[in-house]
């Protein structure tokens, strides 16, 4: 993204309160435990780290479904 970075655009989606129910999945190559820290605190719902296998997306995207079928 060129004018803004992946963090930053988390941050925005989950402040804008249009948006704030929609789950986030940050996908990223940056593992450290201090990236996941400051993605997840930023109000993402998940985060996977590159390369990853297609069931980790998958069980994820599922969860994160079966979470938000529990509170509708």
């Amino acid at each position: 993204m060129p004018d803004i970075n992946g963090l930053e655009l988390v941050s925005f989606i989950k402040s804008n309160e249009r948006y704030t129910q929609i789950p986030l999945v940050i996908v990223s190559t940056e593992g450290s435990e201090r990236d996941r820290h400051k993605g997840m605190g930023l109000g993402a719902d998940a985060y996977l780290v590159k390369p990853f296998e297609p069931e980790d997306f998958r069980q994820v995207v599922t969860d994160l479904l079966a979470r938000d079928g529990e509170a509708g």
